[in-house]
């Protein structure tokens, strides 16, 4: 299955978003160290994850130079 939307590195969209990684655990529902470990995964579910907390933010200004 070809990954639709995928981030090349998930905590530098984090910090482009303007948020910590503790903030972004605690909006998406999970501990820090969940995230981290998400992070690790690498599964295509973090990355829409990801992409839905930007548009949230209204920070997807950018998305196609940080999506490969």
């Amino acid at each position: 299955m070809a990954k639709v939307i995928y981030y090349k590195s998930i905590p530098t969209e984090i910090k482009r978003l303007g948020i910590t990684q503790h903030k972004c655990a605690d909006m998406l529902g999970c501990s820090l160290s969940g995230l981290t470990h998400r992070i690790k995964a690498d599964k295509q579910q973090l990355h829409w994850a990801i992409y839905g907390l930007a548009k949230y933010l209204d920070k997807e200004d950018n998305l196609q130079e940080n999506v490969k």
